[in-house]
């Protein structure tokens, strides 16, 4: 009977595959509105924060992008819970622009008022060094949502995600890898992805991919860097 046992070196390759391919432990990014950022009838790994995450993970990025998407939120109730709902590391909020306005109208809560909740919840953002990168769904065409006519499907979320991508990546900058990761995974680099050398991106894809398959050297180098050591 096989032993239940895990060796070390299955338990280094966890290790890497959470704190090197599945981001850090707080949120670098959050994406921050009402029903059409918190994913309305879609499973999870569909809403365009978690595409989003998937799509700066395969480029190289060891990011989380956090959903703080609150169903039927009005602006009035996104200013309320703004500096609860982003938690302190965060570099970047997507600050959705036309789910809570669109939930004001059903509240009796004016434009005037929500122009005001929106300014404060900037205000509050910049106020902590945090970048903020707007998207409204308002003007997305019936192919992308549900039935209903108001909610992304699928589909939406996707063409969310991939229309932020660009501006995230030139937030973030170039995926941050070590030299001494460099030099450690460089013949796993040659001998997984001999195809993929030359685009940094794919390279990168590629070591994901057969990230099971690396070397001692080249995980412990990871770990070390992700520890800052």
């Amino acid at each position: 009977m096989p032993s239940s046992r895990r060796s070390p070196f299955n338990l280094l390759v966890i290790v890497v595959f959470i704190m090197f391919f599945a981001g850090s432990a707080y949120a670098q990014i959050v994406a921050f509105g009402a029903s059409n950022v918190s994913g309305w009838n879609v499973a999870a790994s569909e809403v365009f924060s978690a595409q989003l995450q998937s799509m700066l993970r395969a480029k190289g990025y060891s990011v989380t992008v956090l959903n703080a998407g609150t169903y039927g939120n009005t602006t009035t109730d996104m200013r309320n819970r703004v500096d609860s709902d982003v938690p302190a590391g965060t570099a970047i909020v997507i600050l959705d622009t036309s789910g809570g306005f669109y939930n004001n109208l059903s509240h009796a809560i004016s434009h005037e008022q929500g122009i005001e909740d929106m300014d404060a919840i900037s205000s509050k953002l910049n106020a902590r060094g945090i970048k903020i990168i707007t998207e409204s769904t308002a003007d997305l065409p019936a192919e992308y949502r549900q039935l209903d006519g108001r909610h992304l499907n699928s589909e939406g979320h996707k063409f969310v995600a991939e229309q932020l991508l660009p501006e995230i990546m030139e937030a973030l900058g170039p995926p941050k890898v070590s030299e001494d990761v460099r030099n450690a995974c460089r013949a796993d680099a040659k001998r997984l992805c001999s195809t993929e050398l030359g685009d940094d991106e794919k390279r990168h894809a590629c070591m994901h991919e057969h990230r099971f398959e690396l070397s001692r050297d080249c995980l412990k180098a990871i770990v070390k860097n992700k520890r800052g050591e």
